[in-house]
């Protein structure tokens, strides 16, 4: 059952980051390749050199305006520099970010960001910015809550 939350949890300003992972380009929305993509990024996952904690990222970035995006899974890193270069480096700029919050089954997470974009963030009176847009699984879902935070920019 998803939280009935008629506003972010908080809006901030969040630092900048540097994520790497593997990167793939898919319709807009939920897609089948999406599992597989985050399969083979878990033989990464903790390998990875001057990776940062062990939160985990699924980042959706690059519209092109036509219904495609390009689909990230990652972890934040130190330097992208120092990362294998058949992973994708993503640097996102300090920006002020909408923070969500999506509880229960991850099959269930585009039904969050659905609400996130017809309801949401228009009753919180936020206008979306151009950016990326990605989702963090932490502590919270890797200790078997399914909770993940889903971080939005904003103006």
């Amino acid at each position: 059952m998803l939280q009935s939350i008629t506003q972010p949890i908080r809006v901030i300003t969040t630092p900048p980051i540097i994520l790497a992972g593997r990167n793939a380009t898919y319709a807009i929305g939920p897609q089948p390749g999406m599992k597989e993509q985050w399969s083979l990024f878990m033989q990464d996952f903790g390998k990875i050199e001057g990776q940062v904690g062990f939160n985990a990222f699924g980042v959706c970035h690059a519209f092109d305006g036509k219904g495609h995006m390009d689909y990230m899974a990652a972890v934040e890193v130190k330097d992208g520099g120092q990362v294998p270069n058949y992973l994708h480096v993503l640097k996102i700029p300090q920006r002020k970010t909408a923070v969500f919050l999506h509880q229960g089954p991850l099959e269930k997470i585009s039904e969050t960001w659905g609400m996130i974009f017809s309801t949401w963030t228009a009753q919180a009176k936020l206008d979306v910015a151009h950016g990326p847009q990605f989702e963090v699984y932490g502590e919270a879902f890797n200790a078997g809550r399914e909770e993940i935070e889903i971080f939005i920019p904003v103006k």
